[in-house]
């Protein structure tokens, strides 16, 4: 198999014959659902896991399983992580990681809890794997399995965020040589942006549907909020910052396909919640409508868009 997320259809073909559900399990695995809830009586249990596979970073690994818990609707509560470490790395970069871990854990107000560490070959880089709970009430949960035919479909800053971050660090000499030190720093400066925390929680009382968009770009998130939800959407733009679009000529990258953490999608029939976005700071765009046609497809003037097989970040690292 090729590098990346395995494709839809065997991820289909392994959750209908391997899952297994109790009736607390309010809400299972599935394609583009990102969380399972649970019913504990007074309030729901939010639980996701996600690790970061481009990049060793605790801080990153927090802000991925923080935007799948708040795109549910729910708060986060506490974090767990797993590190496996090569032999070749340094008491330092150990700390390094949980640094950024509880950096990142008292930005969000998030317990970190503990997990496991350990020294092992089977990586050639620190792999970090988070698992993160939160709660929410009754009737509040969101998710990408709830968008509604007549939805408008907004995103919030723009595409392929985590991507430029990722490039400017990993390229930051070539990028630098081509377009300068002031524009590195611009593209090192969407760190700043990769949490969602913040729209969701605006977002989340008005929204039918919420999905944050990480690997396999925008176009895959907006891709699994069909398949999760069945229905279809018809896009009409996708903005892509001057940063971001140079990045991706130059790397010879379609930002459509680009990790995007930091992008919220937002399914709502509320016209005015953009303007509460924009009143408190987030840059957001109406990019497309749900169609209740149960065709799951993605369609940019009539023309449908397939998924991407694997992220296009992966192209930079030949």
């Amino acid at each position: 198999m090729q590098e990346g997320k395995i494709s839809y259809e065997l991820l289909g073909n392994i959750l209908r014959e391997y899952s297994f559900k109790k009736k607390e399990m309010i809400v299972g695995p599935g394609i583009g659902v990102d969380c399972s809830v649970f019913d504990l009586g007074k309030k729901l249990l939010v639980a996701t896991s996600d690790p970061v596979t481009f990049v060793s970073s605790g801080q990153y690994c927090i802000n991925v399983n923080v935007n799948d818990i708040v795109s549910m609707g729910a708060k986060p509560l506490f974090f767990m992580a797993t590190i496996i470490i090569p032999p070749e790395s340094g008491e330092n970069d150990l700390k390094a990681i949980m640094r950024d871990i509880c950096d990142g854990c008292k930005k969000f107000g998030v317990s970190f809890a503990g997990g496991h560490t350990e020294i092992s070959t089977i990586t050639r880089d620190p792999l970090i794997s988070g698992f993160m709970v939160g709660t929410c009430r009754k009737g509040e949960i969101r998710g990408s399995f709830n968008a509604k035919g007549g939805d408008r479909v907004f995103i919030t800053k723009g595409i392929g965020i985590e991507g430029t971050v990722i490039m400017a660090e990993k390229k930051g000499r070539e990028i630098g040589e081509y377009f300068g030190k002031e524009f590195l720093k611009r593209c090192l400066g969407y760190r700043k942006k990769l949490s969602v925390y913040k729209e969701a929680m605006l977002a989340r009382k008005s929204a039918n549907a919420m999905h944050d968009a990480t690997e396999g770009g925008v176009l895959n998130a907006l891709h699994e909020i069909c398949v999760a939800s069945g229905v279809s959407i018809d896009i009409n733009n996708l903005p892509v910052s001057g940063e971001t679009e140079k990045l991706c000529n130059l790397f010879g990258i379609d930002p459509l396909g680009l990790i995007s953490s930091g992008t919220l999608i937002i399914t709502t029939k509320d016209e005015n919640l953009r303007k509460k976005l924009e009143k408190n700071g987030i840059k957001s765009y109406d990019v497309g409508k749900v169609i209740n046609d149960r065709r799951m497809e993605v369609r940019l003037g009539g023309r449908v868009l397939r998924p991407f097989e694997r992220d296009e970040i992966i192209k930079t690292e030949t």
